[in-house]
């Protein structure tokens, strides 16, 4: 049990990168890529910052499970106590660019279930608290907008034509 909460909790988020990318190059033509590399960059960016300035303004614990409850952690982790997840921020970032700059919003859905499973076994390792993987989410939503942006723009819209 222990090696399959390592494998979902450090183990999904490249799963969730490879796909992602193999979706955006499958998805958005060559041509438009110069309008979207931007936004995405920005967008994760725009994540990382929310999830730095949550981290400043509320920190729920100095510790992570792991070392409250005197164990081993059973995943990777950074040596900082963990609001928010990184792991989550990324995830959904990526998630949200599948799904706004890319015709896959079933694949995007997909992704998003790889999440969910990735941020529970974050917290069945002992790395996050379920506040840690809600920072996350939040964080790496707060990029979308971007997306959602990009979405409305009538020259990036025809990426899905």
């Amino acid at each position: 049990m222990d090696t399959l909460v390592r494998l979902f909790a450090d183990g999904l988020l490249v799963i969730i990168i490879a796909i992602a990318g193999m979706m955006a190059i499958k998805g958005v033509q060559w041509r438009n890529w110069q309008q979207v590399l931007p936004m995405a960059v920005m967008a994760g960016l725009t994540s990382l910052l929310v999830g730095k300035l949550l981290s400043l303004i509320y920190q729920p614990s100095m510790t992570r499970p792991f070392i409250e409850q005197g164990v081993a952690a059973g995943a990777a982790y950074i040596d900082n106590p963990g609001f928010p997840s990184d792991h989550v921020l990324l995830a959904v970032v990526v998630v949200c660019a599948v799904y706004f700059i890319t015709p896959y919003k079933k694949m995007a859905i997909i992704l998003g279930i790889f999440v969910v499973i990735m941020a529970v076994a974050r917290v069945l390792a002992l790395v996050h608290t379920p506040l840690d993987i809600f920072g996350g989410v939040v964080a790496g939503l707060s990029g979308a907008i971007w997306y959602h942006k990009m979405l409305k723009d009538s020259t990036i819209s025809k990426l899905h034509n």
